[in-house]
């Protein structure tokens, strides 16, 4: 793709990750069982927002895999590579951040109980509180939700001047 030697172990990792994500779309689907859904399940888009984030990260180390830019800190594809494949991964990337704001969005701020357990370490030793409450889980979350919004943001704004 970008004229190099590919970088098999990037693409296979790739493969792995697109694997994995393909598990919560073939459940989903009804192709692979639920599971006993507990008191208060998740909205099924989480499911389906949760396998395309792995589809779509596992594209995207395939594609830097295939033009040998595995390493490249830049976390973009060389110029070498046609304009396309390198939309595709900018889509990808963007919508990747935009899909975890949004799962962060609706931990921290979605209707039901949430069961968090918090762990802290006290002496070198960790201890694991369990029940902790909804409150310091949703605030967390709520803090990376903020995050990931403003990573988001950034990230479309950048993507759009590199490509205008």
């Amino acid at each position: 793709m970008g004229g190099g030697a590919t970088d098999k172990t990037a693409i296979a990792v790739g493969v792995l990750t697109i694997g994995i994500g393909i598990i919560p779309v073939l459940v989903m689907l009804g192709i692979l069982p639920r599971g006993t859904p507990g008191p208060d399940p998740a909205p099924d888009w989480l499911g389906w927002m949760i396998g395309a984030v792995f589809v779509a990260a596992g594209i995207i180390v395939v594609l830097k895999g295939l033009a040998n830019s595995a390493n490249d800190a830049s976390g973009l594809l060389p110029a070498s590579v046609p304009g396309p494949i390198r939309a595709l991964h900018d889509l990808l990337s963007v919508g990747i951040v935009f899909g975890l704001a949004a799962m962060f969005t609706w931990v921290a701020f979605g209707p039901g109980p949430r069961h968090f357990a918090m762990s802290m370490s006290v002496g070198g030793l960790s201890v694991l509180t369990h029940g902790s409450g909804d409150m310091p889980g949703r605030i967390a979350f709520g803090f990376g939700a903020i995050l990931f919004w403003c990573v988001a943001a950034a990230m479309a704004l950048q993507t759009a001047r590199r490509w205008r």
